[in-house]
């Protein structure tokens, strides 16, 4: 039978308990914000998966766990648009992973996917029973009631991590000297080191390897036990963006979030949505509300057009206008810094957008920050 209701009332872990004790077949729908996730069951068992954040892909796990690299995914993605063949069975076809490699990257996916959703508080989920589509040319099952099981593992597991790592937002310190071998060069653990050696804070080691939160933190959690790696003391700072900044100076010292999403909606009123995002943005985090998520998603619904179209019309590559260092001591975001990384007047803009493990309109809408701050220009 058809269900539906919100993880307030219902969490997914209990939802899939239900489902795999009644070994359901069918489609489970996960809606929170702008995010959908979609599993499809077989008698229980989870038999394919699909979500709209890209570090959910199956590229980017395949990136991650060091089996391609961006330019091949670019090239299989590219086929896979005149093909409409699924982009795992290209790299197979065309000698990039085996047929083991692939399946081993689709559990993973299937893995963190769905477990990443057991953490939410608030979203919604719609449950419609029948046939189940499966991955092609794939017999991969998972049990639902074994990630119900490994679920109550990570439970512990965060505790213990974020009492190492309380945040995505510190640096970490390398001593390979307590590594219990060194790393192979080009291999994953030898990109995770020189990125931590470089200074990059764990938001943006994440992106920087295409890697999920979970996994990210249980390989430095791992590292930290053989006492290889731990946080550098916090250096006091300022979180305070240009953004913000902006923000006070033009609504007094300190506005409120009805002040600010009434002021965000006055300005999509008048279809100046980069401003209208930011103050609703800002408004979001002082008070989280359903006005203020509405307004978002239909920011995003009217500006991703008009951006994709200024931006993605022709192929066009992103090339710096100021230096490096003129950059460093900017307040930028750990997904600002990874797309500024990315610029080395190749990368065409479009591929960057579709390797990056952001969201496309994330993605748009900092490039589209960068190009007003006239920090890049598009040639």
């Amino acid at each position: 039978m058809s269900l539906s209701g919100t993880f307030t009332t219902m969490p997914l872990r209990d939802l899939c308990v239900y489902l795999g004790n009644r070994r359901a077949s069918g489609l489970l729908t996960l809606d929170r914000d702008t995010t959908r996730k979609q599993i499809a069951l077989e008698n229980g068992e989870v038999v394919n998966v699909s979500s709209n954040l890209p570090r959910e892909f199956l590229g980017q796990f395949l990136i991650n766990l060091g089996h391609i690299n961006e330019e091949q995914f670019n090239r299989a993605f590219e086929t896979q648009k005149e093909t409409k063949i699924f982009l795992g069975r290209i790299l197979v076809m065309i000698g990039l992973v085996t047929e083991p490699v692939l399946e081993n990257a689709l559990s993973l996916k299937f893995r963190e996917t769905i477990l990443e959703a057991f953490t939410w508080a608030e979203g919604d989920f719609s449950f419609e029973p029948g046939p189940a589509k499966v991955v092609d040319g794939i017999a991969l099952r998972v049990a639902l009631l074994d990630l119900d099981k490994e679920s109550e593992f990570r439970q512990v597991a965060w505790q213990h991590i974020r009492a190492a790592f309380p945040s995505g937002d510190v640096q970490l310190e390398l001593d390979r000297g307590n590594l219990a071998e060194p790393a192979r060069p080009g291999s994953l653990d030898e990109k995770l080191y020189l990125a931590i050696e470089q200074g990059q804070t764990i938001d943006q080691l994440a992106l920087s390897l295409h890697a999920t939160d979970f996994f990210l933190y249980q390989r430095l959690f791992a590292l930290h036990r053989l006492g290889a790696v731990k946080a550098k003391p916090r250096l006091p700072h300022s979180s305070t963006s240009s953004v913000q900044v902006e923000i006070d100076m033009g609504l007094g010292e300190a506005p409120t979030a009805p002040e600010l999403l009434t002021s965000a909606q006055s300005l999509y009123a008048q279809h100046n949505y980069r401003d209208a995002l930011a103050l609703a943005r800002h408004a979001q985090q002082l008070s989280p509300g359903p006005e203020g998520q509405l307004l978002l998603k239909q920011i995003e619904e009217a500006w991703l057009p008009n951006l994709k179209q200024t931006l993605l019309a022709s192929p066009r590559v992103p090339t710096l206008l100021v230096r490096d260092v003129q950059l460093k001591d900017e307040p930028l975001t750990a997904p600002e810094r990874y797309l500024l990384s990315r610029l080395d007047g190749k990368r065409s803009l479009e591929g960057i957008v579709r390797v990056a493990p952001l969201r496309e309109f994330e993605v748009l809408v900092f490039f589209d920050r960068f190009i007003a701050q006239r920090w890049i220009q598009l040639g």
